[in-house]
């Protein structure tokens, strides 16, 4: 009896610790929360307007910087909280960018989102789990003294194959992921594309490709 008596106590100080949290989760000013986890990464975030429930967050003029510059603007987004994890959505001139952040894995998804800083548009699906998985395509990529039409990546855990186009030539490549598991939104990528005596080094991460000649 005694046994059984200690594992309900703990069990109801686990739940009572649990429910805490929760109810401190819920009751703290999340879009102050949100601007330190940018922080930690280097990231700034402005918003015209800020609307708070009980598991969401909206945000109406939203920008979002670097250290260098601007990376991303949105009309408006949206921060919302299940049991199965965060989930982001923002909305620039009709298109739509997702993210969907669990404990197992994330998810980034857009379609010809065209709000990105040194971009026309892009579009991919790509799943972070010990690794980037999916496909990312770029167009009008600004490089030095040239804009890359378009690039490919089909990315494959730690390794990536690329296509491009610059000038009128076709460009195809590979790199290699460097995977940072604790915090995978540092993960970069190192490559390459060549093709008709034209030689491009891809380098960066996600949101901040570089390609140089």
């Amino acid at each position: 009896m005694r046994k059984l008596s200690l594992k309900f106590l703990f069990l109801y100080i686990f739940l009572s610790l649990l429910l805490f949290f929760v109810l401190l989760f819920l009751t703290l000013p999340k879009f102050l929360v949100l601007d330190k986890m940018l922080l930690k990464n280097g990231l700034y975030l402005t918003a015209q307007k800020v609307e708070e429930g009980l598991t969401y967050v909206k945000l109406k003029g939203v920008v979002l910087y670097d250290q260098n510059s601007k990376l991303v603007r949105f009309d408006s987004f949206n921060i919302s909280l299940s049991p199965f994890g965060l989930s982001l959505s923002g909305l620039c001139d009709g298109k739509s960018l997702y993210v969907e952040w669990s404990l197992g894995a994330k998810r980034l998804k857009a379609k010809d989102f065209t709000c990105l800083g040194d971009v026309e548009s892009l579009s991919g699906d790509i799943l972070i789990k010990d690794g980037l998985y999916g496909k990312l395509e770029i167009k009008g990529l600004k490089a030095q003294e040239l804009k890359l039409e378009e690039l490919n990546l089909d990315l494959k855990g730690r390794v990536f194959t690329a296509k491009g186009r610059a000038m009128g030539l076709n460009l195809v490549g590979d790199g290699q992921i460097v995977y940072n598991p604790s915090n995978p939104l540092k993960s970069t990528i190192n490559g390459q594309v060549s093709g008709g005596g034209m030689r491009l080094v891809i380098s960066g991460r996600l949101e901040r490709l570089e390609v140089k000649r």
